[in-house]
């Protein structure tokens, strides 16, 4: 009997352990944004705030001129007698590449509303993971830090509440950080096209003052690293100093290609605050007292782990903020727990955390503390902006990284503990110092069930005191009910703080598994923050109806839109909310008023001086309807509707938009100007001018002026004169606007303080006022260039890199990881 050979068994194999890749904090941070946002992201809601539904005005109008008339809007005519809608930021379409694929997928494929908004939260966290990667954290602290920096209030409250230019700037934080961190720890000069790349896109989405933080926030990092690396010198394993250095200064160049790549956004707002009230304070920036407005007060130190504090929302809120009244710094406590033993570990990217954190809560506490005022002095730009407390978003990044380098640490002592090799000393530092947070948790909790009537004047006092500082009618019932809030939060803060002292003990002892303890962590931090920002979002979503435009109609539209063209009439509404809306120049109805949280100087100036209401302005400006939410009797208006909201009267003495005067007189003032035409006769038939054009004038009675076009980057207006005029143009002066009589060149005179005005000789002539803008053309010229250098960078540290070298020593240990 033949025996047939057997097949060898195959021994099995032992699988391999899971690891925490970024593929996988990719997938769970993609699930928790939709988790948190599932009513945007799977419901079929939207966010409905008045900061997102208010810029969608102009917007309509300006896709109008865009794609029906291929005419690039520069020019807002609706707002403020007109203002530049792209050097101010307000409408820039088209000049983002990022948001190109997503366009291009949207017309194929049925998108939830607001999508792009929820990639950017996911961008965020993930950028966070590849940071806190990059800088020596374990793959299980790196997702905590992701999830710890997008879910926290505050970037919550951006980002629902139509900021959303200032979500996506935020979200491009850790990427510019970490694609710095590796420039100078690998060298290399496709980081550096990167690093240059990501820096113009982040401009180019148009938010400047966290654009700017980041690029403090990197400056920071790079002083670091040069004082780490000089510490080191003589070291074998130091990188040398002249090497740090240089790298440190080629981010410098990779910041001016990143300006220059956004050339074509930055030259017009550079140009552009110069004109507008964030360049028009006596030292040229905005005013120390504007900038400060949203100061984070000291009191409110607290809501970093307790959200009800300083109360939550109106009436109990007692913080600093007008308007945003919701813990701004919280980040819970959780997080706070996990970030402690950090303290321990030691290193370049530690210390810029830290220094990171106390530099960004020093310019938010804004006019409570000095270092405000030193940088609004002596740092170039930064007079330019406001809301210091902007600023806390980097101080949450801080404390994520803290988070992820904390819990590494304990998960590195806990494998060592495994493996028998843990350092006593070392360890033992560690153990005491969860010790005695555990300790000092377990008595906020005695103290938030047992002791809640132990500070309860105290507290009372002080709510009192910061609240009607704020608001004169903040009562006591307001202050008893913040303090309900306050120590309801002390026990479930402490408890949740108990809980993850716990998880990090277990941990440390090596008695759980790091992807358990990390589970455990990252359900904690969200049972803790996830309902605070639930609660700051629940109020501004709805359904996508209520973001249409057509939402705004009214009797009061419907009446203004048959009045007239636009460049026929103006509107002034008395009432304040509608004088600060935006929602008449989506159906291109002009108005006095308007939003902008840049206006130009001019209007601002003109409002400010309370004439808005005087009949010879609203005579001179053109303004046919006066929209009040109460019964007027005022000599020459006339009641033409009693809508359902306003009430809307006819100006039967408002001028044309164009009109010709023969006669002018020259005043520098502007008080003198604007009481002038309050009180100084008809303004028909005088205009005052800023300077002398030396010209002779008259006689102009009987002139006619029709305006045969009213774009938004062009006026065309035909004259005819018995003799030589001023055609005057009641919309806003502005240095761009050039104009042409009969095809030659004239100059755009600034008349009746905040208007236009061109001569004209006798007779028939055409008259095109034209908006050019230098800037914008030679900006783009420069970001072509500028991207085109950045690819080069890329395209040329690609091909380098995949040459073969010698070895070499790394150049990094100080200044990259721990």
């Amino acid at each position: 009997m033949t025996r047939r050979p057997q097949t060898p068994r195959k021994t099995p194999t032992a699988r391999a352990p899971f690891r925490l890749s970024g593929r996988w904090a990719a997938a769970i941070f993609a699930l928790l944004v939709a988790l948190l946002f599932h009513d945007v992201a799977l419901e079929g809601m939207t966010f409905v705030s008045p900061d997102t539904t208010a810029p969608a005005g102009f917007v309509r109008v300006g896709e109008q001129t865009l794609y029906g008339e291929h005419a690039y809007p520069l020019w807002n005519p609706f707002v403020f007698l007109g203002m530049p809608s792209y050097a101010s930021g307000a409408y820039n379409p088209l000049i983002y590449p990022p948001d190109w694929p997503l366009a291009l997928v949207a017309k194929v494929i049925p998108l939830p509303d607001m999508i792009w908004l929820l990639l950017y939260y996911f961008l965020g966290a993930f950028f966070t993971f590849l940071l806190a990667r990059e800088w020596g954290a374990r793959p299980e602290g790196a997702l905590l830090a992701g999830a710890a920096y997008v879910f926290a209030p505050n970037l919550v409250a951006v980002g629902s509440h139509g900021h959303g230019s200032q979500l996506v700037n935020s979200a491009y934080v850790p990427l510019l950080l970490w694609l710095a961190a590796r420039w100078m720890r690998r060298g290399g000069v496709h980081h550096l096209g990167w690093l240059a790349l990501a820096g113009g896109f982040q401009m180019l989405r148009g938010h400047v003052q966290i654009a700017f933080y980041t690029w403090l926030a990197i400056a920071l990092w790079l002083v670091v690293a040069v004082i780490a690396a000089a510490m080191r010198r003589g070291d074998d394993d130091a990188p040398p100093l002249g090497v740090v250095v240089g790298r440190a200064f080629a981010v410098g160049g990779a910041m001016a290609v990143a300006f220059g790549i956004a050339a074509v956004y930055n030259l017009p707002l550079r140009d552009y605050a110069r004109y507008s009230i964030r360049g028009g304070g006596p030292d040229g920036g905005v005013g120390m007292d504007y900038a400060t407005a949203w100061s984070l007060g000291p009191w409110e130190l607290p809501t970093i782990v307790l959200p009800g504090y300083a109360g939550f929302a109106n009436p109990t809120y007692w913080g600093g903020m007008p308007f945003t009244d919701y813990p701004n710094a919280y980040v819970g406590m959780v997080a706070v727990v996990a970030a402690i033993p950090a303290l321990l570990t030691r290193g370049a990217p530690q210390a810029f955390a830290l220094v990171l954190m106390l530099l960004s809560l020093g310019i938010a506490f804004g006019r409570h503390f000095p270092l405000y005022g030193f940088l609004y002095d002596h740092l170039p730009l930064f007079n330019k902006f406001r809301i210091p407390v902007m600023v806390i978003v980097l101080f949450q990044l801080g404390i994520a990284l803290a988070l992820s380098w904390g819990v590494s640490r304990v998960l590195d002592e806990g494998a060592a503990r495994r493996a028998g090799g843990a350092a006593r000393a070392e360890g033992g530092a560690g153990g005491r110092l969860l010790l005695g947070v555990a300790i000092a948790l377990g008595l906020l909790m005695v103290v938030g069930l047992m002791a809640q009537d132990a500070w309860r004047a105290g507290y009372l006092a002080n709510a009192l005191r910061h609240g009607q500082a704020m608001n004169p009618s903040y009562s006591p019932d307001a202050a008893a009910a913040a303090y309900q809030g306050f120590v309801g939060d002390l026990a479930r803060v402490g408890l949740l703080g108990l809980l993850a002292a716990g998880a990090l003990v277990l941990a440390r002892r090596g008695s759980l598994p790091p992807l358990v303890v990390s589970g455990i962590l990252l359900v904690l931090l969200l049972v803790e923050i996830w309902p605070v920002s639930a609660r700051v979002m629940a109020p501004v979503i709805g359904a996508p109806a209520q973001n249409r435009i057509e939402q705004e109609r009214d009797d009061v539209v419907t009446l203004l839109e048959a009045a007239g063209p636009p460049g026929s009439f103006r509107i002034l509404p008395l009432n304040p909310q509608e004088f600060q809306s935006n929602r008449y120049a989506g159906f291109a109805i002009a108005s006095v008023g308007g939003y902008h949280a840049a206006k130009p100087r001019l209007a601002q100036i003109f409002i400010a001086s309370r004439r808005v209401d005087n009949l010879n302005w609203m005579r001179l400006l053109n303004v046919r309807y006066v929209l009040v939410d109460a019964i007027l009797d005022t000599p020459g208006l006339r009641e033409v509707l009693r809508g359902q909201r306003m009430i809307v009267y006819e100006n039967g003495a408002a001028l044309p938009r164009a009109t010709v005067v023969g006669s002018y007189r020259v005043a520098t003032a502007d008080s003198t100007i604007i009481d002038s035409v309050a009180y100084g006769g008809d303004p028909a038939l005088t205009t005052w001018l800023v300077k002398d054009p030396g010209l002779t004038l008259g006689p102009v009675e009987g002139a006619k002026t029709t305006i045969t076009k009213y774009g938004l980057n062009e006026v065309t207006v035909d004259v005819e004169t018995p003799g030589p005029g001023l055609l005057r143009l009641a919309d806003l002066w502005y240095p761009d606007w050039t104009a042409k009589v009969d095809g030659r060149p004239a100059e755009v005179l600034r008349a009746d303080f905040l208007l236009r005005a061109v001569a004209v000789p006798a007779g028939r002539h055409q008259v095109a006022f034209r908006f050019e803008s230098a800037s914008v053309r030679t900006g783009l010229w420069v970001s072509i260039a500028s991207l085109l250098a950045s690819v080069a960078l890329i395209a040329w540290g690609a091909w380098a890199a995949r040459r073969p070298r010698p070895a070499r020593e790394p150049v990094a240990a100080a200044v990259g990881t721990a």
